[in-house]
């Protein structure tokens, strides 16, 4: 039964995603930093104890639908960040190109 800790990873791991997607939908983006954090902590565990053994096939489809669910709120996440990030983006090129030109003009 030493799996079950693993199948509880997945699902936590899942959990924490779809509470990052909740965050994303918000535009809670501090929140949504904190539990990217939290949720690679667990990644890092879970890279850690995976299971050597074949899993039975109720863990196994535990698993499926955890790893299932994690990829679908994670491409959802991207969607919604992608937009504020080409923001964020156009923003930080135009504030360097502002800062190069002061720089050359003001020598």
């Amino acid at each position: 039964m030493e799996y079950q800790n693993t199948i509880q990873l997945y699902e936590t791991v899942a959990n924490i995603m779809q509470q990052m997607l909740h965050a994303a939908k918000m535009e809670d983006w501090d929140t949504l930093t904190e539990l990217e954090a939290f949720c690679a902590q667990h990644i890092a565990t879970l890279k850690t104890i995976e299971d050597a053994q074949p899993l039975p096939k109720d863990a196994l489809k535990r698993k499926v639908a955890s790893i299932k669910s994690i990829l679908a709120d994670d491409r959802e996440i991207r969607n919604l960040i992608s937009p504020w990030m080409a923001k964020l983006n156009a923003l930080m090129s135009t504030n360097q190109t502002e800062r190069r030109l002061t720089q050359a003009y003001s020598q």
